[in-house]
């Protein structure tokens, strides 16, 4: 079977003018898809930068963190929250209810039993706590630490105490940038 070549006649033309405005008309739904995606993601999936290092090791200052809305909180997570106008990134330690304990080593206790925390990187400073131990948590309120306890305003001092649940922003999930810090939680 022989294959007959195409006249320049039988070849299809695409006019220029089409081929531009096709063009266009791609690039301007990329930017619209584009700008609903961010406008979502903004809205459902916020993104925080991470000042002080109350939090390190686990995160550190500058980090950018994801923050997911959830309704089921519990001891371990990391969350976001508002105080004073800002949002500080801590770790929820203890639940209402719950009976919290920190002894001059700084080690923790939650109804009675020492917590294991290989996430810190020191115990803190005990001379500036004005809160008395053992300390009960209300109910629906969260007693929250930092992980960097010297450096870490937390529960552990009355100005701020104990969480209350509608300032929760949402559970950190992700650390993404810098790439180095790249951590799921």
């Amino acid at each position: 079977m022989k294959l007959k070549k195409k006249s320049k006649d039988q070849t299809k033309k695409i006019d220029p003018k089409k081929k531009k405005e096709r063009r266009k008309t791609i690039v301007s739904i990329v930017i619209v898809a584009l700008a609903v995606i961010m406008i979502l993601v903004a809205t459902f999936v916020p993104f925080y930068h991470v000042e002080g290092d109350a939090m390190a090791n686990t995160i550190k200052a500058n980090d950018l963190v994801c923050v997911m809305k959830s309704k089921s909180i519990q001891k371990g997570d990391i969350v976001a929250f508002y105080y004073n106008n800002k949002i500080l990134v801590r770790r929820i330690i203890a639940t209402g209810g719950e009976k919290v304990s920190i002894d001059q080593s700084g080690n923790v206790s939650v109804n009675g039993q020492k917590i294991k925390e290989d996430y810190t990187s020191d115990q803190g400073d005990l001379t500036n706590r004005d809160i008395i131990y053992p300390y009960t948590v209300p109910d629906d309120q969260y007693f929250v630490l930092g992980d960097h306890r010297s450096r870490s305003v937390d529960s552990r001092v009355s100005a701020l105490g104990c969480i209350k649940k509608k300032d929760i922003i949402g559970k950190v999930v992700i650390t993404l940038w810098p790439i180095t810090h790249l951590r799921i939680y």
